[in-house]
């Protein structure tokens, strides 16, 4: 499903003929032969002292079909290296998931507790066809676990699935996949007893999209007892304003964590979200509906009915094309790390199969407990208009302003190949300038810290350019109206490829120091890696995307509009050469040697 419209111009209709596209392949961002889309089982062995993560894949075309699980190991969460067989770790072969394997997790021991096994649990599907807007077919999706004795070499079914043969008896359901595990302290306090929880997303008919409890005995992950519905949301539910998703009707990927910031802890959701109305929706849109991916965070409490998480506040997990997140905890920072799913929505399939490959994972970013102190107030938005931000009060003039922190992993930095470019004071006497005319490849990173004059009109960069200027893609920030916007326009020439402008809600906070309001300066960090491109924001804001363009088009350049005002690009910085490693598994149709 479309993410965004496409939008085309009259000036791109008249530009001269380019060279075609090229799609280089990323150097730090994961991908496969064929089809990837979600994330699975990311996680840690401690005894290997080796990061795992999986995906669900289709190793025999670049269409979404055949849903097998690829396998890729690292030594520091960043440089992946694919399972050398080049085959699924794991694929359909059973009565109960003869229709696919889709997406599920990790747990670091046996099914028992054995240090020396991993185990794995997936959704199992017996049946297809599974969508939110269907029917949903009774026990059409279950849950079944595979453990590997041999450090994540091999991995084996258990004869005890499915674990779980599908959803509960008493409810209909719009979905019930993508098994998550994780402890909840503050649940075994309320219940009275410890467990391990597992949370299965989906959604129940008339009613809206929810998380399946189940407690599930530490020492068995064979033992799951079911809770009930975790949340429990008004048909139709959305926060009020432009700061918040859509819930739509059904969830996948649902992730659980708990995230502190000092004495404060908050319990957050993060999921994908089905059938609400699409980011940047506009009346005539073929398809009003699509995708979000979002977070959701409350106050867990009994009632009658069972543990519920009660709703506090929530807000967009990333405002582009990152989908279905899932997450693990750093084993050296105990830092909470999440990972997407980069859909190619923009990419026509016969173009995918030239290139080999559809889709891609993103970067590790850190997800935390955002806190800022001593607010006043946004750019333009009262806070309280902000449904984003939980406010507290702080007694001393402003307020307390919490939300969900987001920003590349710090560990990003080792694939940094050595000091950067820099530039100063960008803007004191002149409105535009050029950075690189070309970089040295399409993998770069870079980080600007900009002081911004709330008049404004816009500041920011083109990326991807063409040396003549009339091909590029900008990348700016908006005070007056509190945007961040991705324009891809003039991207490229081809009439089939996304061209799309993406615009999403920012702004920057006014907070008091020593009795003055001071306003706090942009940070943009923006990643290019082939054909992705990834923008962060204040520690507060992702977007991802696709920019697909020529090999004429690599320049970087900065620009202020309106030269009457007064932003100043304190700082830039550019690494080019950016260097993650993955061994690459053979091409589809290749023989696996």
């Amino acid at each position: 499903m479309s993410l965004v419209t496409t939008r085309t111009t009259a000036h791109e209709a008249s530009t001269q003929a380019r060279l075609p596209l090229k799609h280089h392949a990323p150097s730090y961002h994961l991908k496969a032969r064929g089809w990837m889309n979600d994330p699975c089982g990311p996680g840690y062995n401690p005894i290997t002292k080796t990061y795992h993560i999986f995906y669900q894949w289709n190793p025999y075309g670049c269409e979404w079909g055949n849903m097998s699980w690829g396998h890729a190991t690292s030594q520091d969460g960043l440089r992946w290296t694919h399972a050398p067989s080049g085959e699924p770790a794991l694929k359909p072969s059973e009565p109960y998931d003869k229709e696919g394997i889709f997406t599920g997790c990790f747990w670091p021991t046996g099914p028992h507790g054995e240090k020396d096994q991993l185990t794995v649990v997936y959704s199992s599907i017996a049946a297809l066809p599974i969508h939110w807007t269907l029917k949903h077919i009774r026990n059409s999706e279950g849950v079944s676990l595979a453990t590997s004795t041999d450090a994540g070499k091999t991995w084996q079914k258990s004869e005890l699935n499915p674990i779980l043969v599908g959803e509960p008896e008493d409810v209909e359901v719009t979905g019930f996949r993508d098994p998550f595990l994780a402890e909840w302290p503050a649940l075994d306090r309320i219940r009275g007893e410890k467990s391990l929880y597992g949370f299965l997303s989906g959604g129940v008919v008339g009613k809206g999209p929810t998380v399946f409890l189940y407690a599930i005995q530490p020492d068995n992950l064979t033992e799951w007892k079911y809770l009930g519905p975790l949340v429990d949301l008004a048909p139709g539910f959305r926060a009020p304003g432009s700061w918040t998703g859509n819930f739509g009707v059904n969830w996948e990927c649902v992730n659980f964590l708990s995230l502190q910031d000092g004495a404060h802890e908050q319990d957050f959701l993060l999921m994908g979200t089905e059938g609400g109305v699409k980011p940047r929706y506009k009346e005539g849109d073929e398809e009003p509906l699509g995708q979000w991916s979002s977070w959701f965070s409350g106050s867990v409490e009994q009632t009658a009915a069972g543990p519920r998480l009660r709703h506090e506040f929530d807000g967009v997990l990333d405002h582009g094309s990152l989908y279905a997140p899932n997450s693990y905890v750093h084993p050296e920072t105990q830092k909470r790390i999440t990972i997407g799913w980069v859909r190619e929505d923009g990419l026509p399939m016969s173009r995918c199969k030239a290139r080999g490959w559809t889709g891609f994972l993103s970067l590790p970013r850190e997800v935390f407990l955002s806190t800022t102190h001593n607010v006043t107030r946004g750019l333009q938005s009262p806070i309280e208009d902000i449904r984003s931000f939980k406010i507290l009060e702080s007694g001393s003039g402003g307020k307390t302003v919490k939300t969900l922190g987001i920003k590349p992993m710090d560990d990003l930095r080792t694939l940094r190949p050595s000091r950067p470019a820099e530039w100063s004071s960008l803007g004191r006497t002149s409105a535009a300038g050029i950075l690189r005319e070309r970089t040295r490849n399409q993998s770069w990173e870079l980080d600007a810290v900009i002081t911004v004059d709330p008049r404004q009109r816009r500041v920011g960069f083109n990326i991807c350019q063409s040396p003549d200027g009339l091909q590029r893609t900008t990348v700016y920030f908006t005070p007056q109206t509190e945007q961040i916007v991705v324009d891809k326009s003039l991207s490229n020439t081809e009439a089939d490829v996304d061209k799309s402008l993406l615009d999403a809600p920012f702004t920057l906070l006014y907070s008091l120091e020593n009795g003055t309001e001071k306003l706090e300066k942009l940070r943009l960090r923006i990643f290019r890696d082939g054909d992705v491109l990834e923008v962060f924001a204040n520690d507060r804001f992702a977007l991802t995307t696709t920019v697909y363009c020529d090999d004429s088009c690599a320049g970087i350049s900065w620009f202020l509009d309106d030269e009457g005002s007064h932003s100043v690009f304190d700082s830039v910085q550019l690494w080019e050469d950016m260097a993650g490693t993955q061994g690459q598994v053979p091409e589809i149709g290749q023989p696996h040697l």
